[in-house]
Order: structure tokens, then sequence, then C-alpha cells
């Protein structure tokens, strides 16, 4: 990635800033993003590093949580029930928050670190924490990031 860039608003050159902290939620999903990298100019415009920079990150997200994060398994197209993804017990309908941190390195970029904070759900017969399914955190991940980025003044480009 370039050093510097014009701004596409006022044509004022553009630098790599880290921005302290950006937050979105969507549902039961919190993200959270600190120093996270943009390009900003010196009258405050901002851009994303790279225009493909939103989806990489979006899969980096979705990658983490399904290598980390165990996941029940669903069951019923109108009354879904959810079970555990290692005993298969009926998992518990009440959840605990849980935060869930890494740093994420995306090629031309620097580290920058992302917490998200899911709903935990403890199996009563064999203690497992688990998500009820991934694919609920999948579908939420999208407009939890978009309303951080919105929060922080940043639109894809056109």
């Amino acid at each position: 990635m370039a050093d510097t860039t014009q701004c596409k608003r006022c044509d004022a050159p553009m630098r790599l800033q880290a921005l302290d902290s950006v937050s979105g939620e969507d549902g039961v999903l919190k993200v959270a993003i600190r120093d996270f990298p943009v390009l900003q100019c010196e009258r405050g415009h901002r851009r994303f590093i790279a225009r493909d920079f939103p989806v990489r990150l979006l899969h980096e997200i979705s990658a983490r949580e399904k290598s980390v994060l165990p996941a029940g398994k669903k069951q019923g197209l109108l009354f879904r029930k959810y079970h555990c993804g290692k005993c298969g017990a009926p998992l518990a309908a009440e959840s605990q928050p849980r935060p869930f941190e890494f740093d994420v390195e995306l090629a031309d970029a620097p580290q920058f670190h992302v917490a998200l904070t899911v709903p935990v759900y403890k199996c009563p017969s064999c203690g497992q924490e688990q998500l009820r399914d991934h694919g609920e955190i999948e579908g939420l991940a999208p407009s939890a990031l978009a309303q951080a980025f919105q929060a922080a003044e940043l639109k894809p480009e056109g």
C-alpha cells in the first residue's frame, strides 16, 4: 500500500491513521475495533486503506469465530431447537455475553485488534460452552461491521 494517496473529496494528501476505537452492533453481536487503520486527509475525510478491506475483514472475523468458538446444532424448520455440538443434549435458552478478542493482520495493513461480544450457551449435560449456531453470528456480522464503519465515517468507495 502506498504511504499517501489523494482524498477524493478535497484532493488533499491522505495518510495512514489508526482510529482509537470504533464499534457497532446488531442483535446479539457487538463488534469493537481498536487501532483501526484508515486513510485520512488533513480535513478529516476518511476511507478504507483498500477497496476490498471491509470484505477481507469480514472473512477474517468469520474464520476466527469458527476456528475458536464451537457451535451447537440447529434442528427443526418451524420450531428451531438448538443442541450441544459435543454431546447432542438440548441447549438451555439462557446465554451469557462473552467477549472474544483477537489481533488481525491483513495484507497491506498494520495489525489492529477486534473484540466480538457474542452470546455463549453452556450445555447443561456436558458443560461445553458454545454458540447456538455459527450462522447466527455470520448473519449479524456484516451489519454490525457496517455500523462500526458508519460511526467512523467510513463509506465504501463507489
